[in-house]
């Protein structure tokens, strides 16, 4: 016999896919895992949330950069 709280007529509203529902995906690309020293781990500490970002514009502005 079949739950009437699992038909589509009775159901509660409490899980599910719901669409917009769960973690924004921000980025495509791959992780990556390094260990940092205890200047670079200073700085991320103070990006906050934003570390992914941080770390991502600071590749692009060094890459720019040629070496001397």
């Amino acid at each position: 016999m079949q739950d009437p709280a699992n038909t589509d007529s009775g159901r509660s509203g409490w899980g599910g896919v719901r669409q917009g529902a769960g973690r924004k995906k921000k980025f495509t690309g791959k992780r990556f895992m390094f260990v940092s020293t205890p200047e670079v781990e200073a700085i991320l500490e103070r990006q906050g949330n934003a570390k992914s970002e941080f770390i991502n514009a600071a590749i692009m502005a060094f890459a720019r950069v040629p070496e001397s």
